[in-house]
């Protein structure tokens, strides 16, 4: 029989150390393969004029802001502010009309003669040139119907993208002044369920 030295034991009970990153599993490298939801329910996208940069820049980073707020998709978020939005519009507590832009109105002038004192003339106001400014978008996926109004509501006057940024303007006013609150609401994802033998 042959006797065993303890160190031997001692040595085969000690494992080398792993590094807590090791123990993470890699993930599996496979493409998604069902995209139906994604086609089922496609950004919408709204070109925003160049006026409303800024505007739209902070509605998005405010969406986006409350969607980790309430752990949900910046879609989710953006189709209850535009539902509010929608809703006050169909209750006549907001109103949606065009405005004259003075960026875009052009006057018609005439000549006449007077015998008053010079008058200086202005310096060219250099414009930026908007072929270099790059193009603003905001795209959810808020569903057709809530596209189909907002199309409704822009008419000849206004562009679409003015009316978004109007209306989740408003509702997001209307969080922060306590008007509008956001709630979660927990909902089922169904599984799909096979036998394996």
């Amino acid at each position: 029989m042959t006797r065993r030295n303890p160190t031997d034991r001692m040595h085969s009970a000690i494992q080398t150390p792993v590094a807590p990153i090791d123990t993470i599993p890699l993930a599996q490298g496979h493409k998604r393969d069902n995209r139906a939801w994604d086609r089922a329910h496609p950004v919408i996208s709204y070109r925003i004029s160049s006026t409303l940069h800024e505007q739209a820049k902070d509605i998005r980073a405010t969406i986006l802001g409350l969607a980790q707020q309430h752990m949900t998709s910046i879609s989710s978020v953006a189709a209850a502010l535009m539902g509010f939005s929608l809703a006050q519009v169909r209750q006549g507590k907001l109103a949606i009309e065009a405005r004259p832009n003075a960026n875009r109105r052009k006057m018609i002038l005439t000549w006449s003669e007077a015998d008053e004192w010079p008058q200086e003339i202005p310096q060219h106001i250099k414009r930026v040139n908007n072929s270099k400014v790059k193009a603003v978008y905001l795209g959810y996926r808020w569903g057709k119907d809530v596209d189909t109004q907002i199309k409704a509501f822009a008419g000849v006057e206004i562009s679409i993208g003015e009316v978004v940024v109007f209306l989740l303007s408003y509702a997001i006013a209307a969080h922060k002044s306590g008007r509008l609150r956001l709630r979660e609401e927990a909902f089922v994802v169904s599984q799909k369920v096979s036998p394996t033998w």
